[in-house]
């Protein structure tokens, strides 16, 4: 079970979040989740909470910038994936994917450092 976004650390929650959301996205790439699904279960991931608890830290210090881009990234898809589709294709949501994984890489070289 997981623990609300409020509890979790920023590291954790967007983490989590952005492990889901690859997951959620190569299975709709594959065609084994439809667009209706996918637009819904990426509308249930915490981005906009995340954001908004943990937005001095998003603002205030640079090594935050890779976990920026993860939830400013899956936010366009939430408000822009239909016209995002239907204007550029799945092609768009292979750039966001690659975004997505290598911030995701960022933060855990970051965590690996201490």
């Amino acid at each position: 079970m997981s623990l609300p976004a409020e509890k979790k650390d920023l590291n954790e929650a967007v983490m989590e979040i952005g492990k889901g959301s690859l997951t959620l996205i190569q299975r709709f790439l594959s065609g084994r989740v439809s667009r209706d699904d996918l637009l819904t279960a990426l509308s249930n991931f915490p981005v906009r909470e995340v954001m908004s608890e943990h937005w001095g830290e998003l603002i205030s210090d640079s090594k935050y910038v890779p976990h920026w881009k993860i939830l400013q990234t899956l936010q366009g898809l939430l408000d822009e994936l239909g016209y995002q589709l239907g204007e550029y294709g799945e092609a768009t949501l292979h750039d966001d994917l690659r975004e997505i994984a290598l911030n995701m890489k960022l933060i855990s070289e970051q965590e690996a450092k201490g």
